[in-house]
């Protein structure tokens, strides 16, 4: 029922194709594995990007003590601090940043020594870092949990509206010095490309319909019509980035979402980078579209081992959103059902060939990557990006050839 079809892929100069030979295992990425290619590369580039909670010491001295009080007894709150120091939970944007500026390179001759170290101008290492704690403020306004039907909540509501209070007033404060630290990296179009990033962002939050409990739903496929598939790579990023038309197209629509909340913002810190190091239009651009595949292999993986892992899935994840483009009566008859049953439409997804779709997929992705970053010259940083994207592509695959073996058992 079910074929795995792996296009060639170059990998450290060999040919190779991933013969699923691997254990699965059901949590994805290891631990070690993942820390260990994120701490070469970390290394590559002379040390982490991460949250930087100095920043914030005194906007949130008078919050201090209700967050100690809150952080270990409201259920909202600890999943938002697992979230936030768990490596595998997220693509470290910073990292990304740091690596494509070092592969990218400068010409030393337009810069003193005391403007850069490592292969990387300090302007980079202060606009990844930026970057980073832009995109944490994101996830923490991300997870305020909706209050609408507050009788089911019972007492635990007064709690979660406390949480919810503080995480407003967090991602507010951070979002709030992130920008104010834009000031520092002294450049104008860089501060418009990330504040588009961040308008990108915004608009996936609202992107199509949503349920009675505010999170996203996917439109219903937009069958029998003239199509026309979504060229992003092409778009000028300065402007709103596609549009409601590729809503129903299946994977269209996937990529829109995708880029819209993540691979905007991560390709325009990378565009930012090149412009820091007046590397020229073409490199800026080569640096986005790079940027942009990394976001959706991420996201693609983290789609695959959501819905084929844990009990609950986005209903607008890669595998939903494949399986309605190729059924749409799937659409019809459970997703326009209330309440939805999960369980009956993890079993009408996995009846479909999505698995197929998913792979092709990933393939092109890491395809992607690996052709826009053979055009950045520095060998180190390039190699250190290819382990994170193949370490990436390895888990999604895993998870996607135990579930073919499960089906065809």
């Amino acid at each position: 029922m079910f074929t795995r079809k792996l296009c060639n892929l170059k990998k450290d100069g060999i040919w190779s194709r991933y013969t699923g030979s691997q254990k699965y295992a059901k949590d994805g990425a290891t631990t070690q594995e993942w820390c260990h290619v994120v701490s070469r590369a970390e290394k590559t580039v002379g040390g982490p990007t991460s949250f930087d909670p100095r920043w914030l010491q005194d906007d949130l001295a008078g919050t201090a003590n209700h967050l100690q009080k809150l952080v270990e007894t409201n259920p909202l709150l600890k999943s938002v601090k697992k979230q936030l120091t768990s490596s595998k939970r997220k693509l470290q944007r910073g990292l990304i940043i740091l690596l494509v500026s070092k592969m990218a390179g400068f010409d030393t001759k337009s810069f003193t020594k005391n403007q850069y170290d490592s292969g990387i101008l300090h302007s980079q290492r202060a606009l990844a870092k930026i970057l980073e704690m832009q995109c944490t403020s994101h996830r923490i306004h991300q997870s305020i949990v909706n209050l609408q039907e507050k009788k089911k909540l019972g007492d635990n509501y007064q709690q979660l509206l406390n949480g919810n209070k503080i995480l407003l007033l967090l991602g507010d404060v951070i979002l709030a010095r992130t920008l104010l630290n834009y000031g520092d990296v002294g450049n104008n179009d860089v501060f418009e490309l990330v504040s588009s990033g961040l308008r990108d962002q915004i608009e996936g939050e609202f992107l199509g319909e949503h349920g009675a409990d505010n999170h996203p739903m996917p439109s219903k496929p937009n069958v029998g019509h003239e199509l026309k598939p979504y060229d992003w790579e092409s778009e000028y990023n300065l402007e709103k980035l596609g549009s409601n038309s590729y809503l129903g197209q299946g994977k269209d629509e996937w990529v829109l979402r995708t880029m819209l909340q993540s691979g905007s913002i991560l390709g325009k810190g990378c565009q930012a980078a090149m412009k820091l190091a007046r590397r020229g239009e073409e490199m800026e651009r080569n640096a986005y579209i790079l940027g942009g595949h990394l976001a959706l292999i991420w996201q693609l993986y983290f789609d695959i081992k959501d819905f084929f892992t844990n009990r609950s899935y986005s209903l607008v994840s890669a595998p939903v959103i494949m399986a309605l483009w190729e059924y749409p009566s799937i659409y019809d008859h459970l997703l326009s059902q209330r309440p939805l049953c999960l369980k009956e439409l993890s079993y009408a997804v996995c009846s479909t060939r999505c698995l197929d779709v998913l792979s092709s997929l990933l393939d092109e992705e890491l395809a992607s990557i690996l052709k826009y970053s053979d055009r950045l010259p520095v060998n180190d940083a390039r190699n250190a990006l290819h382990n994170i994207a193949w370490t990436i592509y390895r888990e999604a695959v895993k998870i996607i050839e135990h579930e073919i073996k499960k089906h065809n058992q």
